[in-house]
C-alpha cells in the first residue's frame, strides 16, 4: 500500500490502469472535429482534449477495487465516459459517473487547475458533478474560463431576456434561452455597426461578398524599373472541379494589373520564388530577397494591391478581377483611441517586426480596424441595454461576455494573417483564420473577409459557432469559480487539503502565451473592461511574471530563463501540495520533445526543468500515462519539435528515505524498463513518442530514492538521470535486434545505412556474412532486388508483391510482415492489416512472433525519423494502430487477398495547419 502525507490511502484507478487506446481515440476525434467542441469557444494555444481530462479526473477520484471483474467493469465504464466519436454523454452515463465518484469520496473534493488555459478542466469537472476552481495569470485565458465555467453554466434553463414578454417561457434545451439572446443582441449590434461602417465594404450586385484577396507590394529593386512588385505565393484562386480560377499579374507600363482567368488552363505564375521571402519582379525579373524586404518594410515602403474579389452567388462561388469600384481608395476613419500594443520582439516566433510591422494594429487593414473597433464599442454598451430590457446582472454579464468573445474570434479571421487556402482534397477555396501555428508569421498575400455576411470572418459566423457548442456544456453542477492570479498563489483559492489538482501547465518556452494573447487582448479589453474590470486593468497582458522560460525576459540568457522556470514551478508545486487532499494524486499533463533540439545532450531542458521542479517541491513521480492527442502521422510531427502525445505525470508526496548508487539505479532500469516499454507498445504508444513515454517509468524509479549517488559521491541530477533513462530505453530497443531472424537482421543493417537506395553488391557481402544469409534467399523472399547483379537494394513499399500471402510464404520473415503490414494498413486500413495478421497467426510453424514484428516497427521508425520522414510516417501510423489491428484480427478468418496498386503512396501526407496546438 502506498503511503501519503497522512498515512495510508487507497489506490485510485489512475494508479493502476487506464484504457489508453480508448482515451486517445476520443482525444484524437475531438482534435479533428471542427465544430461543436469547447475549443470553438475561443482560440487557446495547445489545449488539452476534454475527453482525456474527463477520464483523468474520474480515474483520480475512483478507488481501485483490485484485480478482477470490478476493476474490469470500471475500465469498461471509462469507455462509455469517452465515446470515440465524441458523441454527447447520456444522462445515465453521467449519473453513474457521479455515483461512482461519490462512493469513493464522501466529501467531494474541489477540482483545481492553476493553469486554466482554454477552460477544458473546469468544464469537465462540472460535467462530473464536482465543485471546481480555475485560475490563470493570463487575462484572456481567465476570461475564456470564467465564461465557460462560471457565467454560462448559470444560464442553463433560464428564459431569454429578449422573450421576457413571453410569460416565463422555459426552453426545450438547457441553453435555448441564452442562444436566443445571443442571436437577438448580436443582430442588434450588427445592425448598428453596419449603419456606421458598412459603406466601407462596397459590393457589386448579384451575390454576397466573401473576401477581397490582397497582396502586399514593394518597389522593385531595379532603379530602371518603376513598378511596385506584388508579393504573392500562388496564382490559384480555386481548384474545385469545374470552377477552377487563377490570377495573372499583367504589366502595363509602370503598373501591374491583375486579371482573373476562369478554368484550369489559365496562367498560374506567382511572383514568389523558393525560400522564405524570395520574390521576383514580373516586369524585369529582378529579385527581392529577405534582406531587401526587411529594409523596405522598416522604411515604411510596403503597400497593398487587390488581386481578386470573391463572392457567393446562386450559381456558386465566383471570382472577379479588380475593378475601379472595388479597388478605389476609401477614406476610412480609424479610431484614434486604440491601445498601442507592441508585437513581441521575439523574432523567431513573431516575424512582422522584422519587416517594420511592430504594433498590433499593423496586422490589420484600416477598414478591419474600423469595423472591429466599432463592434467592440457596441458590445461595450450592450450590458446596459440588457438591464434596460429586464435582464438581471448575471444574464447581462454572460451575454455581454460571450458577444465580446465573438469580437475577439472575429479578429482571428479578420486580419492580414488570414490566408486564402485551397483544400487539397477537393480543390475548394476558403479563408483560413490566423494562428495555424503558435506564432505570428509574415504573411505576404492575404484574404480580407466580409464582416456582415455568413462566411468565415463574419459576425454571424462567430455567434453561430458559439451557439453550436452550447449543447455540449454541462448543466447540472453549480457554476465554478475563476480568478486571475499567479499560479504560485493559486493554492490560496481553496481550503488546505481539499482539492484534486489536475493541470496542463506551460510547456517550458515552446509557446509564447502572453505575447500571442495580446492579439486578442486589445479587442477584448475595448469590449469588456467595463464588465470585467479585474481582468483588463492593464494595457497589455502580464509578461514579466509569466511562468515560461523566455530568454528575452532574462537578458537573453537561456540559463537564467531555465532557472526562473524551475524556481517558479517549485513554488507552484509546493503551494499545490498544501491545497491537495492527501489521499489524491496531483495530475500534471506535459508535452515537450525529449530529444534536445540543440544537440547538447540526450534530453531536453523542458523535461529537466519540469521534473526538477516536481522533485524539488517534495513530490515524486509515482506513475505516468501517455495519451495520444493528435494524429501522429502528420509530417509536422515527424522530425520536428512537436509531439502527438501528452505524458501524464501522477505525483504524490515524496516519502523516499533510501539512498542508492548509480550502478544499482542502472541495474533497476535494465530490469524494469523492458517490461515497461513492451507495455507502452501494446498500449498503442506511437513510435514517435516512445522516447518521451519511457521517461515515466524511468523517473518513477529515480524519484523512489532520496538520492542516487554518482561514483564520486555527488547526487545524480535530474538531467543526468534522464540521460541514463534515455540510454537504457535505447538499449532495450536496440538490443532486440538479436531476436529477429537472419533476413530481418540483414535488412535492418542495410536499411540503417542505405534505406531503399541502391548500392554495390560488395557493400552487401560483409552484411550477408555477418547475418548468415544469402542474396538468392533474400531475393526469393521478396526482401531485396539484385538486378542488375552488381547492385543490391531493399524493395520499397510500392515494389512489394501485390498478392502476398503469409500463409504460403516459405521464407517468411519479420521484415516481410512489417513491410506488408505497413502497406496494407496505408491502403486498406485496419481491416486490410487485420486480414494479414490473421494469416500470420494461422501458420502452424509459429515462425513469426507478432510481438517481435511490433518491436521491429518501432525500431524502423526510430531509424527513419529525421532522415526518411515518409517511411517514418508509415511505420508510426502502423505502430499507433497496432492494438486496434490485433483486436480486429481476432474476428477475421485468414483468406487470400489482393492489395490494389498504389497510385501515390504518400499523397495523404499533408503538412496540415494546426488550428489548436
Amino acid at each position: 500500500m502506498s503511503q501519503g502525507t497522512s498515512g495510508e490511502y487507497r489506490r485510485k484507478l489512475i494508479d493502476v490502469a487506464l484504457p489508453l487506446t480508448k482515451i486517445s481515440e476520443a482525444s484524437i476525434a475531438e482534435k479533428n472535429r471542427k465544430v461543436g467542441t469547447v475549443k470553438n469557444f475561443h482560440k487557446w494555444f495547445a489545449p488539452m482534449p476534454t475527453p482525456a481530462l474527463r477520464a483523468l479526473i474520474f480515474a483520480s477520484l475512483v478507488d481501485d477495487p483490485g484485480p478482477g471483474k470490478d476493476r474490469d467493469d470500471l475500465i469498461e465504464f471509462l469507455w462509455e465516459l469517452v465515446p470515440a466519436k465524441g458523441t454527447p454523454l447520456s444522462e445515465a452515463v453521467l449519473r453513474k459517473a457521479h455515483r461512482l465518484i461519490a462512493a469513493s469520496n464522501p466529501e467531494l473534493p474541489t477540482v483545481m487547475d492553476p493553469f486554466a488555459g482554454g477552460g477544458s478542466t473546469i468544464v469537465e469537472a462540472l460535467r462530473l458533478g464536482l465543485p471546481a476552481v480555475s485560475s490563470d495569470l493570463n487575462p484572456v485565458a481567465a476570461l475564456v474560463t470564467r465564461a465557460l465555467g462560471e457565467l454560462l453554466p448559470a444560464m442553463a434553463h433560464v428564459s431569454a431576456v429578449s422573450a421576457s414578454n413571453d410569460t416565463g417561457r422555459m426552453d426545450d434545451l438547457p441553453y435555448d434561452g441564452f442562444a436566443d439572446d445571443l442571436r437577438h443582441y448580436g443582430a442588434l449590434i450588427q445592425e448598428k455597426v453596419k449603419a456606421k461602417v458598412g459603406h466601407y465594404y462596397p459590393a457589386p450586385p448579384g451575390g454576397e461578398p466573401v473576401a477581397w484577396l490582397w497582396a502586399r507590394t514593394a518597389p522593385c529593386t531595379n532603379p530602371m524599373c518603376e513598378i511596385r512588385v506584388p508579393l504573392f505565393g500562388s496564382a490559384w484562386l480555386s481548384k474545385q472541379k469545374g470552377r477552377e480560377a487563377t490570377i495573372e499579374p499583367v504589366v502595363n507600363g509602370d503598373q501591374v494589373q491583375f486579371v482573373v482567368h476562369q478554368g484550369k488552363d489559365g496562367p498560374a505564375r506567382a511572383t514568389k520564388g523558393r525560400g522564405r521571402a524570395q520574390f521576383a519582379c514580373p516586369k524585369c525579373s529582378s529579385p527581392l530577397g529577405e534582406k531587401e524586404l526587411r529594409s523596405l518594410g522598416q522604411r515604411g515602403e510596403f503597400g497593398v494591391q487587390l488581386m481578386a474579389y470573391c463572392m457567393d452567388t446562386k450559381g456558386g462561388r465566383v471570382f472577379m478581377s479588380p475593378s475601379a469600384e472595388l479597388e478605389q481608395t476609401i477614406l476610412v476613419e480609424v479610431p484614434d483611441d486604440l491601445d498601442e500594443l507592441e508585437i513581441s520582439g521575439n523574432t523567431k516566433n513573431f516575424a512582422p517586426p522584422l519587416y517594420g510591422l511592430t504594433r498590433q494594429e499593423d496586422l490589420y487593414t484600416p477598414r478591419q480596424i474600423a469595423v472591429l473597433a466599432t463592434f467592440a464599442d457596441e458590445v461595450a454598451k450592450i450590458y446596459d441595454t440588457i438591464i434596460e430590457d429586464g435582464g438581471n446582472p448575471g444574464q447581462a454579464r454572460a451575454i455581454a461576455t460571450t458577444l465580446g468573445i465573438c469580437v475577439s474570434k472575429m479578429a482571428q479571421a479578420s486580419s492580414t494573417l488570414v490566408r486564402w487556402f485551397i483544400d487539397p482534397r477537393n480543390g475548394a477555396p476558403k479563408a483560413v483564420q490566423a494562428f495555424g501555428t503558435q506564432a505570428i508569421p509574415m504573411v505576404w498575400d492575404f484574404a480580407e473577409t466580409y464582416p456582415f455576411g455568413k462566411s468565415v470572418g463574419s459576425w454571424t459566423a462567430q455567434i453561430t459557432s458559439i451557439i453550436g457548442l452550447l449543447k455540449i456544456l454541462p448543466t447540472g453542477a453549480a457554476p465554478g469559480r475563476v480568478a486571475q492570479i499567479d499560479a504560485r498563489r493559486a493554492g490560496e483559492l481553496v481550503e488546505p487539503g481539499t482539492a484534486l489538482i489536475v493541470t496542463d501547465p506551460p510547456y517550458f518556452g515552446q509557446i509564447n502565451y502572453a505575447d500571442l494573447s495580446d492579439y486578442f487582448y486589445v479587442w477584448l479589453r475595448r469590449a469588456l473592461r467595463g464588465v470585467h474590470p479585474d481582468l483588463f486593468g492593464t494595457i497589455a497582458t502580464p509578461k514579466s511574471v509569466e511562468l515560461v522560460a523566455n530568454p528575452s525576459r532574462h537578458e537573453g540568457s537561456k540559463e537564467k530563463a531555465q532557472q526562473y522556470f524551475i524556481e517558479g514551478f517549485t513554488e507552484v508545486f509546493t503551494s499545490l501540495q498544501k491545497a491537495s487532499r492527501p489521499d489524491l494524486p496531483i495530475v500534471v499533463a506535459y508535452a515537450a520533445k525529449q530529444d534536445d533540439a540543440e544537440g547538447k545532450g540526450a534530453v531536453s531542458s523542458a523535461w529537466v526543468s519540469m521534473l526538477q521542479a516536481v522533485l524539488a517541491s517534495g513530490l515524486a513521480v509515482v506513475g505516468t500515462w501517455p495519451i495520444e492527442s493528435t494524429m501522429s502521422t502528420r509530417q509536422v510531427s515527424l522530425g520536428a519539435n512537436a509531439l502527438a502525445s501528452y505524458i501524464i505525470l501522477i505525483c504524490r508526496p515524496r516519502q523516499a528515505e533510501d539512498v542508492t548508487d548509480k550502478s544499482a539505479f542502472l541495474a533497476q532500469l535494465q530490469e524494469e524498463l523492458p517490461e515497461a516499454i513492451e507495455a507502452l507498445r501494446k498500449g498503442g504508444v506511437s513510435p514517435l513518442d516512445m522516447g518521451q513515454a519511457a521517461i515515466g517509468p524511468g523517473m518513477r524509479i529515480f524519484s523512489g530514492y532520496k538520492e542516487v549517488l554518482q561514483p564520486d559521491g555527488k547526487p545524480m541530477t535530474v538531467r543526468e538521470a534522464l540521460i541514463e533513462i534515455d540510454k537504457a530505453a535505447t538499449a532495450v530497443i536496440d538490443g532486440e535486434e538479436a531476436e529477429f531472424d537472419a533476413p530481418t537482421r540483414f535488412a535492418l543493417k542495410w536499411f540503417r545505412q542505405y534505406a531503399f537506395d541502391r548500392s554495390e553488391y560488395r557493400n552487401a557481402d560483409n552484411l550477408l556474412r555477418q547475418t548468415g544469409t544469402a542474396i538468392r534467399d533474400l531475393v526469393e523472399a521478396g526482401i531485396v532486388s539484385n538486378t542488375p547483379r552488381s547492385t543490391v537494394c531493399l524493395l520499397d513499399f510500392d515494389e512489394l508483391s501485390t498478392d502476398y500471402d503469409p500463409v504460403k510464404d516459405n521464407r517468411i520473415s519479420h521484415w516481410e510482415v512489417a513491410m506488408h503490414l505497413a502497406k496494407h494498413f496505408k491502403e486498406q486500413g485496419i481491416d486490410g492489416a487485420a486480414r494479414l495478421v490473421a494469416g500470420v497467426r494461422s501458420r502452424t510453424d509459429a515462425a513469426i512472433s507478432l510481438d517481435r514484428v511490433n518491436r521491429l516497427v518501432h525500431r524502423l521508425f526510430k531509424i527513419s525519423d529525421r532522415k526518411y520522414q515518409k517511411t517514418a510516417a508509415m511505420f508510426n501510423e502502423l505502430g499507433t494502430a497496432w492494438p486496434d489491428i490485433m483486436t480486429a484480427a481476432q474476428n477475421v478468418s485468414p483468406e487470400r487477398y489482393v492489395t490494389p496498386e498504389i497510385d501515390d503512396l504518400f499523397s495523404s501526407f499533408e503538412e496540415a495547419e494546426d488550428d489548436d496546438d
